[in-house]
């Protein structure tokens, strides 16, 4: 029989199906008196051409979702992940570090166990933490003393299986969606409860035999992770009739960082034999971070293949920032460079990690040290992980927007906050990231497009830089802002040093080096000395100056003398401020631009 041409294979549309059916049967030589658009003919192929689309819809999802590209079932995303080795991250438990003293002496020892309950507080609300290890204390000084403490977000649950042999491909899904996967403790019991037996998690098949206890953790449907065990080559499976436990926790996710008061909850006092609760005196060294929500589906997309391609160690760049992100969810990006490129005196040996988070804050000392100590387990011998603070470049804006009234009912506060949440937008999907540029045309189009009744705007942009120094200690300062600045514009916050309070500038109104030009209708100042001054401002409307350093406005560079600071005034450290010459800001090596959304000026005018 030949090909039939007049039905498209290519337009599988309802309407294209019809078509093209009734052109096959009007040719047939059986059929060509009937009237097609007859009711009853009509209906028999509507009922063909509904079932062919049907299927090509079908047909065209299932074959969607094969792919990792293309899948929208998390089902899916997950099952195709599952075939690169890649388990998709659960939630995350967000994690504080406390000291602990208990002042109490008629106890010989203090225990604080496994699971002890505390109460943390953010401006979220209460959440409970738990300690995932039992630690035994000795007295000192009529005190037991734990320091550095770790504590975890979540509370413990516990799933019960028993294990089947008789069973086919049984499975061990653990029921909670807000598992985190981190803290699963799997104990097996065997021959009636006289055997216990502790499995621990493993990822690989890497060195295992057929008496390794060990399971593995994959993610499954709806969300959620199940347990598997060896198949008795590679890991020891449990023997039939088994009695399986896994306590793990339930998690809140990042609604529980930056808790920064912690209370006990339990009565540690009963539990260590005294006769009443025993109340300690709680610091907190790190307030808690690190919780994170599961992976969503866009981010399983795109880390699976990469996860595949590092294969979990760190050797590459690449490798390392992949790591990163896979397992710090808070991170957005990091910046990955090795220490032969470090400034400076070069660090053989030493790889340095800048990871960027999603807000612009730093990361804690706490949080450094555990992304150091994850990575120090992947990397090859003889390289150690080193992670350091981004160098955050942030841009001060001040906009002036003008919007007709005419064309909107919105108030000129209601403009102001279109205006302020188009540019937190522009800052999330523009900057906050390594290798990024301030484009100065692209930032006052989004004002104007915030809202059709804005005309236009006028935008002026300050780069500030916050250096840390470490009080009552000389220290030599340099400020890189790496993009040229104005002459005239470089200035700090204040700060006291020797019982004096000064701020630095590069404006000295009793020197001579100023010389104001204009050109083509353009005033232009130039600093003929470059040099930045140390300004006394201790008594209210007296002024003095003494130099203090250099700078170099085309790359943007200042070079301050040795100073002893002994406050800094604002608690995050000197802020310094210039203007740039051009409203383009770059970026380059270690630096981050990010807009400074908590100092934003919006003035909304009238046309």
């Amino acid at each position: 029989m030949a090909a039939n041409t007049s039905i498209s294979l290519v337009n599988l549309d309802f309407d294209t199906l019809k078509a093209s059916l009734k052109t096959y049967l009007s040719n047939q030589s059986l059929s060509q008196d009937y009237d097609f658009d007859g009711s009853n003919m009509s209906v028999l192929l509507d009922i063909l051409s509904y079932n062919t689309y049907l299927n090509t819809f079908y047909l065209n999802k299932v074959a969607s979702d094969m792919f990792m590209d293309s899948a929208q079932l998390r089902n899916s995303v997950i099952s195709i992940a599952k075939a690169l080795n890649y388990t998709p991250r659960s939630a995350k438990s967000s994690r504080a570090i406390v000291n602990l003293t208990f002042a109490q002496s008629n106890l010989t020892t203090f225990e604080i166990p496994e699971s002890t309950r505390f109460t943390g507080k953010n401006s979220n609300g209460s959440y409970t933490f738990v300690t995932n290890e039992t630690l035994t204390l000795y007295p000192s000084n009529n005190v037991f003393t734990a320091a550095n403490v770790s504590i975890y977000e979540g509370v413990i649950a516990q799933d019960t299986f028993v294990y089947n042999s008789s069973l086919e491909g049984q499975r061990f899904i653990l029921t909670n969606e807000l598992i985190d996967t981190d803290s699963i403790l799997v104990g097996v019991t065997e021959d009636n409860g006289l055997t216990p037996l502790s499995y621990t998690k493993s990822t690989s098949l890497f060195g295992l035999n057929a008496n390794s206890q060990v399971y593995f953790v994959q993610a499954t449907e709806d969300t959620k992770y199940e347990i598997v065990f060896g198949d008795g080559t590679f890991g020891r499976r449990p023997k039939n009739g088994a009695i399986i436990t896994a306590n793990y926790r339930v998690t809140s996710g990042n609604v529980a960082n930056k808790c920064t008061s912690f209370i006990l909850d339990d009565n540690l006092g009963s539990y260590n034999g005294y006769g009443s609760a025993i109340i300690p005196s709680i610091t907190v060294a790190s307030t808690s971070f690190g919780g994170a929500e599961a992976e969503s589906i866009e981010e399983i997309r795109y880390r699976a293949p990469r996860n595949f391609q590092t294969q979990e160690r760190a050797i590459t760049t690449e490798d390392f920032r992949n790591l990163v992100l896979q397992n710090y969810q808070y991170i957005k990006t990091a910046h990955v460079y090795g220490g032969e490129t470090a400034t400076g005196t070069p660090q053989f040996g030493k790889v340095f990690i800048a990871p960027a988070t999603f807000t612009g804050e730093f990361l804690s000392d706490a949080e450094k040290e555990e992304i150091e100590s994850y990575l120090s387990d992947k990397c090859t011998l003889g390289i150690t992980p080193v992670v350091v603070n981004p160098d955050y470049l942030y841009l001060l804006v001040d906009v002036t927007c003008k919007y007709d009234a005419n064309q909107t009912t919105l108030s000129p506060s209601d403009v102001s906050t279109i205006v302020k949440n188009s540019i937190t937008t522009f800052n999330q999907n523009e900057l906050n990231d390594f290798n990024k540029e301030f484009r100065f045309s692209r930032f006052e189009s989004a004002i104007n497009a915030a809202d059709t009744s804005i005309s236009s705007n006028e935008t002026k942009v300050t780069l500030k830089k916050i250096v840390n120094v470490v009080e009552n200690t000389l220290v030599t300062i340099s400020v890189q802002f790496r993009n040229t600045i104005t002459p005239g514009s470089f200035s700090s916050s204040e700060f006291i040093s020797n019982g004096r309070r000064y701020s630095y500038t590069d404006y000295n109104p009793n020197a001579n080096t100023f010389q104001v030009t204009q050109t083509s209708g353009n005033i232009v100042v130039t600093n003929t000395s470059r040099v930045v001054y140390l300004k006394d401002v201790t008594v209210p409307g007296i002024q003095t100056y003494q130099n203090a350093g250099s700078i170099d406005y085309i790359t943007g560079t200042v070079s301050l003398n040795q100073i002893n600071i002994f406050d800094k005034v604002n608690e995050t450290g000197i802020i310094f401020y210039s203007k740039p010459t051009s409203p383009d800001v770059s970026s380059s090596k270690n630096d981050v631009i990010v807009i400074d959304l908590s100092n934003i000026n919006i003035t909304v005018k009238t046309t």
